[in-house]
């Protein structure tokens, strides 16, 4: 049985968005058993989420964005895959603007940043 996995502890960058060209907080935290991968604008008044799964994809030209309840954030694939291939099921993304920092603009700067927190499997 394969149990699902999310972020041991916190972790934080500062950087900039690719295409707005807007300083960024991004902060990757772990997640509840069955959450799954919530965006959270903290920059919006009530902090609203924005889940990422595939009905909530509004876009996908240049970019993947993702809207909810008329909240978007894109540009998130190199995370979203960095996310993926660390096999992380659920995990809270804080961002303080629409979109996350480009790093290095691949992800694995973002693999990286999950991988110095470590990867903890959950009771489900």
């Amino acid at each position: 049985m394969q149990r699902q996995k999310t972020l041991k502890n916190s972790i934080e960058k500062l950087g900039v968005g690719l295409h707005s060209g807007v300083e960024v907080r991004l902060k990757l935290k772990p997640g509840e058993v069955g959450e799954g991968i919530i965006f959270v604008r903290t920059d919006l008044k009530g902090q609203p989420k924005i889940h990422a799964t595939a009905a909530n994809v509004t876009s996908t030209m240049r970019a993947t964005t993702i809207e909810e309840n008329g909240v978007k954030v894109f540009t998130i694939e190199h995370l979203m895959s960095a996310l993926n291939a660390c096999g992380i099921d659920n995990c809270e993304i804080e961002l303080d603007a629409e979109e996350p920092p480009v790093l290095g603009g691949n992800s694995i700067d973002f693999f990286e940043m999950i991988q110095s927190v470590g990867i903890v499997e959950q009771a489900e």
